[in-house]
């Protein structure tokens, strides 16, 4: 019997960069266009999907911009739910496309450290041979979730476009902000955010005003 070796995709034609094959083709919108651009087969096909979720979570987290704009714009409420975190919370099960997209892409900017989990990769497209890679956690333990924790840069944060969405709307985001402020207080560092927009939310809110606020 002989040995055969079989080849990966990556070996298989040429591997220069191509436009059709950005990730924003797949994940703005979702239309029949992508479909043409990309096959109806394709894995990956739509903003609805969980491989667009992590990858915009992580494009928007580098930089928010006019694709990030649009898609936060989004009303669909069927989807499934793919954080880039792995926690149980049941705030991500509902609402808006696009307020999800607000909680994932923080979930991600904001992460300081995670606990008890493993970041794991997987091609956003495993049909294209070099497809950029996407990212997760999960739980290193059967039972329970990664533990995130969270904290903002005061220098940074009053001109920070995603803490204006948040804010505009809290509750899209509550459990981050709550794990922001529970993170910079064990830090000493939540002092800091005294005279910026986040701290002046935390002095008003009822919430983190019984807590002794900033």
């Amino acid at each position: 019997m002989k040995n055969y070796s079989y080849k990966s995709i990556s070996k298989f034609g040429p591997n220069e960069y191509s436009d059709v094959n950005n990730p924003l083709t797949y994940c703005v919108g979702n239309n029949m266009d992508q479909r043409f651009i990309h096959g109806s087969m394709a894995p990956v096909n739509g903003n609805n999907t969980s491989q667009c979720q992590l990858f915009m979570s992580d494009y928007c987290a580098e930089g928010w911009d006019a694709f990030c704009e649009l898609e936060s714009r989004n009303t669909s409420t069927s989807f499934p739910v793919q954080s880039p975190v792995d926690v149980t919370d049941s705030s991500l099960c509902m609402g808006k496309a696009g307020d999800l997209l607000i909680a994932n892409t923080a979930a991600r900017k904001y992460l300081l450290k995670m606990h008890n989990a493993t970041e794991k990769y997987q091609a956003f497209d495993p049909n294209v041979a070099n497809s950029p890679m996407i990212r997760y956690w999960v739980s290193n333990s059967c039972s329970g979730s990664g533990v995130p924790e969270y904290a903002v840069d005061p220098k940074k944060i009053d001109d920070d476009v995603l803490m204006d969405k948040i804010l505009e709307n809290p509750n899209i985001a509550l459990h981050i902000l709550i794990n922001i402020y529970n993170t910079m207080k064990r830090h000493d560092t939540l002092f800091e955010l005294k005279r910026t927009k986040l701290g002046k939310f935390y002095n008003s809110h009822p919430y983190f005003k019984e807590k002794g606020g900033v």
